[in-house]
């Protein structure tokens, strides 16, 4: 934020040396994955209107909204497959043009910042259009250290009927590998014809018979009727070619123009390099190869809002790099649908423009930028520069890096920064989710044989001293859906995470997950299946940490970590263990009467008791200051600091305390009622 960020180099936004309080900000994500859609009948964004006070009343003032853009996929999708950017009056999985406007009205009136989830990396589910560079790419430019183009993205054509000269009769089809490079050597693909009179059927599937390397290799041939699945691959031996032949009558296609479709599709999301090198003719009695167009569904020439249009020469390869580009890297590797080229001065201008179209039409005041990972930063820097230009700085910036490596988040942000102009660094202050330390954080709470005190150690800000006005931390988010590991949700004991990121100020602006403050759907076998059961719902509790950030924390310079490795606090463990306990001071400050505030989070099955020494500062804190518990958690309610400078600490098996130093009323609301079948309303 513009007005608290020290700025004197870079790496000093970056690794502030000056201390500057954490003003209060709390970031909440506002759905999840299978959140219900308007293809199911609900309105998510009535869901969240109805919220905004409730949020605002518990200290929440960023929501973070699913994407909004009309997807490819429809009304039951998330948004991740944008098609039509600048919406119009058209309805969403989030709900309809009325429903978003009067969400974000409904937050905006209560001093909540939308910040909307914004796509900068690709696009999908343009109308077919002819695409010479990607047959350049596939045909000639393709060689062993390129990335083959996504043979689902393509599609081949070629003109039947009219003034074309193809018509009737036996058409034979050559296929093989472009480099004959080993590794596409016996790769699946699926070859499918039809034509666009006889549309799309799909009867049972064939498979190919070898040896069938057609007149090339002095063998037979397959064959392939329309509209048929024939699943086929690559050829390894011989002179490595598969041969179709495929026979059209008169009744097959519309004489008076039309079009033969061949897809090659591989199988699953791994690419071959295998291309149609032939097509012979009976009737013209010669190669007709050179005739065969590749299409991609890259014309988004015709959308509904009339706006947003974009050709293949927005993406990946073109005209400009069909020869220079390897489809390989972070950055030009299409994972995602069709890959923006952002080297592209018109496909800046109009993704700058449609960051502007949120701010100015829909009231849109943060930005969480998606997939952050598989473009060139510098196009960041270019949209803050420009916003910036334009009176617009929004109050969250905040990219998703998916990586725990805390050299690649730090990485980002320094390039994001150095490449934006003195201006809007003064005004904008990017920042990254802080994958790191949610990994750390998911290990403490499942991982039976974590030492927890590696948390201390192993976030952005302390791993990599990236200031916390440049982070966002999180527990839970949408894309951790798998069973185990990094991405799977955290199953036990969520709000001990919490409490770590809510009161340690210096992490960053804290992240809450809806299903985490709401409560999970229970799981079924078509959706949830993911979802942890048995969790509390932690509402009360996190309100509750809200409470304590917003009276005692917020504006703290800084903190020790008192039983961190390697500790200078000694520290006597009764019961539970150092490796299972996260132990911090929270320094005083003016804004908070110089109260030190004490946490003690507890990760063991059993009691953490414990005798810990605390910073006195310097002797400021006396013998016999009393330090009172305020969560309820603890059954005694303060704790004294003895002539050794410790306190006593007792916490429950997978709980927390909070003491504040001097005498102090419980925060009251807090709950650890277990529900397990909480089901959310969604209208």
């Amino acid at each position: 934020m513009k007005n608290f960020v020290c700025f004197i180099s870079l790496l000093i936004m970056l690794t502030p040396v000056c201390h500057k309080s954490m003003s209060q900000q709390v970031l909440m994500q506002g759905w999840y994955w299978d959140y219900p859609k308007t293809a199911n009948g609900h309105s998510w964004a009535d869901t969240l209107r109805l919220k905004a006070g409730s949020l605002k009343a518990a200290g929440i003032n960023h929501i973070w909204f699913p994407p909004h853009a009309v997807a490819n996929y429809g009304n039951a999708s998330n948004g991740y497959d944008p098609q039509d950017l600048f919406i119009g009056n058209q309805t969403t999985g989030l709900g309809t043009r009325p429903n978003l406007n009067a969400m974000l009205t409904a937050f905006t009136s209560q001093g909540i910042i939308p910040v909307a989830d914004l796509i900068f990396n690709h696009r999908d589910g343009g109308k077919p259009e002819l695409n010479t560079p990607v047959k350049r790419y596939i045909t000639e430019t393709f060689n062993p250290s390129k990335q083959p183009y996504p043979s689902d993205r393509f599609r081949c054509a070629l003109l039947l009927g009219g003034t074309s000269g193809n018509g009737a009769g036996d058409y034979y089809i050559k296929i093989a590998s472009k480099t004959q490079d080993s590794r596409f050597f016996n790769m699946n693909y699926r070859l499918y014809i039809r034509t666009k009179f006889l549309g799309v059927a799909h009867p049972d599937t064939l498979r190919e018979s070898e040896p069938n390397g057609g007149n090339d290799c002095g063998n037979g041939f397959n064959i392939i009727p329309l509209r048929r699945n024939m699943l086929a691959k690559i050829d390894a031996l011989g002179c490595k070619t598969d041969e179709f032949k495929l026979t059209l009558t008169s009744a097959d296609f519309d004489a008076a123009g039309d079009t033969l479709i061949i897809s090659l599709n591989n199988a699953g999301n791994v690419y071959s390099d295998h291309r149609i090198y032939g097509i012979f003719s009976s009737a013209r009695n010669k190669d007709i190869v050179a005739d065969m167009m590749y299409q991609t569904f890259t014309d988004f020439t015709q959308m509904p809002s009339g706006r947003g249009m974009m050709n293949h020469e927005f993406f990946k390869p073109n005209s400009a790099n069909v020869s220079s580009t390897f489809l390989d890297g972070d950055w030009d590797r299409m994972d995602f649908f069709y890959d923006y080229d952002q080297s592209q001065k018109r496909l800046k201008d109009s993704l700058i423009n449609y960051t502007k179209w949120n701010w100015t039409e829909l009231g849109v005041r943060g930005l969480r930028m998606d997939a952050v990972k598989h473009f060139d930063p510098v196009f960041i820097s270019d949209m803050l520069d420009s916003l910036h230009k334009s009176g617009m700085d929004p109050g969250l910036v905040v990219g998703e890096w998916y990586s725990s490596n805390t050299a690649e988040l730090k990485g980002w942000l320094e390039t994001v920064t150095a490449n934006m102009e003195p201006s809007t660094k003064a005004a904008i202050s990017p920042r990254i989710f802080d994958f790191a330390l949610r990994e750390s954080l998911r290990k403490a709470c499942d991982d039976r044989g974590f030492d927890v005190r590696r948390v201390f150690n192993e976030s952005l800000h302390d791993a990599a001293q990236v200031s916390g006005f440049n982070i966002l931390t999180f527990i839970n988010n949408h894309d951790f859906r798998d069973s185990t590991g990094f991405a799977s949700l955290i199953k036990h004991n969520p709000i001990l995470a919490y409490a770590y990121i809510i009161t340690n100020n210096q992490l960053g602006l804290p992240t809450i997950f809806y299903p985490d403050y709401y409560g999970y759907p229970l799981p079924n076998d078509s959706m949830y299946k993911y979802h942890p059961i048995g969790l509390p719902v932690l509402q009360n509790e996190i309100n509750t940490l809200l409470q304590v950030l917003k009276k005692y924390i917020n504006g703290s310079p800084g903190i020790d970590y008192l039983n961190r490795l390697n500790t200078p606090f000694s520290g006597k463990f009764l019961s539970g263990s150092t490796d299972k306990a996260l132990i911090y001071q929270i320094q005083g400050f003016a804004g908070n009467q110089n109260k030190e505030v004490i946490m003690a989070l507890n990760f063991s099955t059993s009691s953490l008791k414990c005798d810990q020494q605390i910073n006195n500062r310097g002797g400021t804190i006396k013998t016999s200051t009393r330090f009172t518990e305020i969560s309820g958690n603890s059954p005694f309610p303060y704790a004294l600091v003895d002539e050794g400078r410790q306190v006593y600490l007792e916490v429950p098996p997978k709980s927390y305390g909070i003491w504040i130093q001097g005498t102090m009323p419980v925060i009251t609301g807090t709950s650890k009622a277990k529900n397990p079948e909480i089901i959310y309303n969604a209208f």
